[in-house]
């Protein structure tokens, strides 16, 4: 029996799925299976699963379409080896995806879970790293969800009855690995191994909008995990301004600020490091001040006056320190923005 299963449910991915398949069956470790869970697809989705002739491809076909959230649960429930690792039917995954997500598991018998970093490709391209320490990462789950395409421990869901939520749908991920943080150690690794495809019927209006809230309700849940007790206008603040980081003035910067310490001086229910959420806070307004100051400051150029009044200002040292370096460089070769 192998000891681990690839996850991956399909629903109308005919055009890529034979990719991503190959993908996975070219890794570096080799005793796993491959469950293809399909979700009712309508297209020629499942032709081009059947037509890769591999022993270790397993094939669950269902003709009814029941969304990812319950088409992921139908998956888990078929799963019966120690590991699982999820993918979807539309990306890839690097060579050593798998190898490096066992060894980290096996070397680290209190991590249960095991992500990774990604890139974007097709629609947009940029690369993704999440903190590499639990504690970290759980504070920037406050934000977004912070696990990708995980190997991870079966016994995670089976000990804690842990299940995707079709109601949180399309942040069904975001809710499911926020749950899990509550119950296992995350490990992220820092580097690329997965490439995760955007295209058009991915990021409809709709489905976008519906993203948000059901992120906005997870975010919310994280938030109470660091205290129940916040009042309706903290909830909002912290969706509307202090989550996007929204500065447009001097003054909104010493209000995301009074308003991170507030949560710091809050977290009293346990589930976050006080010192991973002020490291986190200070970076993400950091972060915030950086783009308030490249359009208030250098609209046009990067020049040394410019750089001089944002000192002066008091906002240069806000800046995240390597952000800092290359302002300075960009100044004093007077590039043009």
């Amino acid at each position: 029996m192998s000891r681990l299963t690839v996850l991956m449910p399909t629903y109308n991915v005919a055009q890529w799925v034979e990719e991503a398949i190959q993908s996975v069956l070219s890794q570096t470790y080799r005793d796993f299976e491959l469950l293809v869970v399909d979700d009712g697809s309508t297209d020629d989705t499942l032709d081009h699963v059947h037509s890769i002739q591999d022993e270790r491809i397993r094939i669950a076909a269902f003709p009814d379409n029941v969304g990812l959230a319950e088409n992921l649960n139908r998956g888990l429930d078929l799963i019966n080896t120690e590991l699982v690792a999820r993918m979807d039917g539309d990306d890839i995954a690097e060579p050593d995806w798998l190898e490096t997500g066992i060894k980290i598991l096996d070397t680290h018998p209190d991590v249960g879970i095991c992500s990774f970093g990604f890139q974007f490709f097709g629609t947009k391209t940029s690369l993704v790293r999440f903190p590499e320490h639990n504690e970290d990462s759980k504070a920037q789950m406050l934000f977004g969800c912070t696990v990708i395409v995980p190997v991870f421990r079966k016994s995670i869901f089976t000990d804690n009855h842990l299940r995707y939520l079709t109601e949180t749908f399309p942040a069904e991920d975001y809710s499911l690995w926020a749950r899990a943080y509550r119950v296992a150690k995350v490990y992220n690794v820092q580097r690329t191994l997965f490439h995760y495809r955007t295209h058009p019927s991915q990021i409809s209006t709709a489905r976008r909008e519906a993203q948000i809230v059901k992120s906005n309700e997870v975010r919310l849940q994280m938030l109470a995990w660091l205290n129940p007790n916040f009042n309706d206008d903290e909830k909002r603040y912290f969706l509307d301004y202090f989550v996007p980081c929204h500065i447009n003035s001097k003054a909104d910067i010493g209000n995301l600020k009074r308003f991170a310490d507030l949560l710091v001086c809050h977290n009293t229910q346990g589930h976050y490091s006080t010192d991973a959420l002020r490291r986190k806070f200070k970076s993400h307004i950091g972060y915030g001040v950086l783009e308030f100051a490249e359009h208030t400051y250098f609209p046009m150029r990067y020049t040394p006056v410019a750089l001089a009044r944002l000192i002066a200002d008091s906002l240069y040292s806000t800046l995240p320190t390597k952000n800092r370096r290359k302002l300075i460089a960009k100044c004093l070769l007077l590039k043009k923005k």
